[in-house]
């Protein structure tokens, strides 16, 4: 199962405008487990701002589906002054060895 990794930095003295559209997409965006699981929702103060990583494990045959969704998540951020987002897709040592017609040693 594919994992998608979704970082938000932000300046510290926009922690309340932050939160406040989190709450708004949460209620807009709710979660939905037929596509994955959050399985890491963290934060750390750094000099760059405030970093919030999440990673989520899709589902079987839900990547494009999760990856579309995640997109129109993470650019509800866009009207933020200063923020800056990314997402990265990843796989599993499995799913990366069979794009290459291989197995990963044991």
């Amino acid at each position: 199962m594919p994992y998608i990794f979704a970082k938000v930095i932000y300046p510290p003295h926009k922690i309340d405008e932050v939160v406040k559209k989190i709450i708004e997409i949460t209620s807009k965006y709710p979660p939905d487990p037929s596509l994955g699981e959050l399985i890491v929702n963290a934060s750390r103060m750094t000099e760059e701002g405030i970093v919030s990583q999440f990673i989520y494990q899709v589902k079987e045959g839900k990547f494009i589906e999760a990856s579309n969704r995640m997109g129109r998540v993470i650019s509800e951020f866009r009207t933020i002054e200063g923020i800056r987002y990314s997402i990265e897709n990843w796989a599993t040592a499995i799913e990366a060895y069979a794009t290459i017609g291989m197995t990963p040693p044991e």
